[in-house]
């Protein structure tokens, strides 16, 4: 999938308003009681962000809350605001479930109010160019739902692209700390000669659609435990391949007219000999 990556901060600062029909409200600016200098997170404010993530997500169309409610932070994460973290997982899974689920005009005003409600929980700890450049992206969003002109996938692309960006600024107020601090204890392990079964890569989502009479559009994401590049997607005709993301997510449209499954494979590809690494799902084209 094309992640829109943006790079330029604008000026343009979010109030409370009302623009085709998306009610963002932005609250004041308020002194944070997080110590910079301190050397870790307090499991307090940890707690209290996946509170407030949950709440925002309660603003979410009823796909992309069905499609994440799996994928909420874990409470004993000591390491959720750095990269490959709980939050970086939620949030990357929540930017890329909207990209694929918002069909609607509706649905696009459902979840850019659910974003800039996550948004909220992290503000006042993002630098004032964060808080600048989400806060333009949110007004932009805006003016593109009520300018809405039929064709939703230029919006949903950016909607992507704020999730990304937000992703990027808790990552970077993460980078500020050692972690969580006063993780509750974990109950002992007992240290025995057995090995723990290695953990099984696997196919996390999957959905197929007919895009047209002659096309099927095959969007996904794995959850790996060895590495792999490439996602096979067989049809009748044939195989076709597609890399993964960064984040392990794919995209692929592929020609098969007369479709009835399509079967798909996460694995590495090389010299016309691909290695399966994950099990292989097969899906019905409706």
């Amino acid at each position: 999938m094309t992640k829109n990556v943006w790079k330029k901060a604008a000026t343009v600062v979010l109030g409370a308003t009302l623009v085709g029909g998306v009610f963002v409200e932005i609250p004041n600016a308020v002194t944070t009681t997080q110590a910079q200098a301190s050397s870790e997170i307090p499991y307090s404010q940890y707690q209290s962000d996946i509170s407030g993530v949950k709440g925002a997500l309660g603003k979410a169309s009823t796909d992309v809350q069905g499609d994440v409610t799996n994928d909420f932070p874990d409470p004993n994460d000591q390491d959720a605001y750095l990269e490959n973290g709980s939050f970086d997982v939620y949030l990357n899974n929540l930017g890329f479930d909207i990209e694929l689920d918002t069909d609607t005009k509706e649905q696009a005003i459902e979840n850019l109010s659910a974003l800039v409600a996550t948004y909220n929980v992290f503000k006042n700890r993002l630098s004032v160019g964060e808080q600048s450049q989400l806060e333009s992206m949110a007004n932009k969003i805006n003016g593109e739902i009520a300018n809405y002109d039929g064709i939703i996938a230029n919006i949903t692309v950016n909607l992507e692209g704020y999730a990304d960006a937000l992703d990027s600024a808790v990552l970077n107020y993460g980078n500020n700390f050692g972690g969580v601090a006063s993780k509750p204890k974990t109950v002992t392990r007992k240290i025995t000669t057995r090995k723990a079964p290695a953990k099984k890569s696997y196919i996390s989502k999957l959905s197929v659609k007919k895009v047209s009479k002659k096309y099927v559009k095959v969007t996904g994401s794995a959850k790996l435990y060895k590495s792999a590049k490439y996602v096979r997607v067989n049809t009748y005709k044939g195989n076709k391949y597609a890399k993964l993301s960064s984040k392990h997510n794919f995209s692929k449209s592929v020609y098969a007219p007369k479709a009835k499954t399509v079967k798909v494979t996460v694995g590495n590809y090389s010299h016309g000999h691909f290695s399966s690494v994950t099990s292989t799902k097969t899906v019905h084209v409706k």
